[in-house]
């Protein structure tokens, strides 16, 4: 029953690929300016109506447009994303250059922020009502409401600038990451702690948990043991939702601290016009979030096997 569940799934996600294909494809075709002038520019070349015909002809321009698309897409199922307008180098070399330094700010992005969630969500819905509820649910709350470029901006002041903690330019090493990744993760951080002092101030109620605390179990080993897990079923979708919004790249948070991802690139690419790159960042992070999506509702049926399959 799982493995047909899987495979359905893995089907439903053909038809959503080529959508995403068609967007990225059309988005690029719409916007202002020739791809053909923009590559004449580039090379210091005089744009007239002989060179642009000619650069059409060379890039396949000249063609109908799903004639264009399917060639296009052609060379997209084999890697082949194009040349980027501004570095000449290929496109599919661009992006895999800075989605690791992306894909590590993600990570421990969305890491920092279960670690402060859970134990914030813990004491709110053991104390419920009580002042130190109440105090986490403001925390939360502005935690929430605090804009991702402010919290940058004062964590570069206060840790790098005045303290001198952490380095002014993180430089996409691994081991000055905390502060963006720490940016990053606090608005999470307070969406998942509001959702879990939810879902276990439910759960406490349950008959399962009074059967564990019947049995000689402490609140605390009720919470964490029997109550965590069940409550962080409904937060997977939400994390993975988010986890894949962090894998596209955040422009504000990469390029205060300097950051190298590929949300910095791709506004860096939108600004100049480089077709190729902005088709490629587009499918990239879709093919990923739609996957990193798949991946979730696979283990959710395993975590929870009372999930009925359809």
């Amino acid at each position: 029953m799982k493995t047909k569940y899987i495979l359905k799934r893995v089907v439903q996600i053909i038809p959503m690929l080529i959508v995403v294909s068609i967007i990225a494809f059309t988005l690029s075709n719409l916007s202002t300016g020739s791809a053909a002038e923009i590559t004449i520019m580039n090379e210091g070349g005089q744009v007239n109506s002989e060179t642009v015909a000619a650069v059409n002809k060379e890039l396949g321009l000249d063609k109908p447009l799903y004639i264009q698309y399917i060639n296009w897409l052609g060379r997209v199922c084999s890697l082949n994303f194009g040349v980027s307008f501004r570095s000449k180098q290929p496109v599919w070399d661009e992006i895999m250059s800075r989605f690791p330094a992306t894909l590590n700010l993600a990570l421990c992005a969305t890491a920092l922020s279960i670690l402060i969630a859970i134990p914030i969500a813990i004491i709110s819905a053991k104390y419920k009502n009580k002042w130190i509820d109440h105090f986490c649910r403001i925390i939360s709350t502005a935690g929430a409401t605090v804009p991702d470029f402010w919290l940058g901006l004062i964590m570069l002041y206060a840790f790098a600038i005045n303290f001198k903690i952490f380095p002014v330019v993180a430089g996409n090493k691994i081991q000055n990451i905390f502060l963006p990744a720490f940016t990053l993760s606090l608005s999470y951080a307070a969406i998942y702690t509001r959702l879990l002092r939810t879902n276990l101030i439910e759960i406490m109620n349950c008959d399962y948990m009074k059967a564990a605390k019947a049995k000689g179990l402490s609140d605390n080993a009720v919470l964490i043991k029997h109550g965590l897990k069940n409550a962080m079923l409904p937060c997977m979708t939400l994390i993975g939702s988010h986890f894949g919004t962090l894998v596209a790249g955040n422009f504000a948070c990469e390029a205060i601290f300097s950051w190298n991802g590929v949300g910095k690139y791709a506004v860096e690419s939108i600004k100049a016009k480089d077709f190729p790159v902005i088709q490629g960042y587009i499918l990239v992070v879709a093919i990923s979030f739609i996957v990193l999506n798949l991946i979730i509702d696979i283990c959710y049926i395993y975590i929870d096997p009372k999930i009925e399959l359809k």
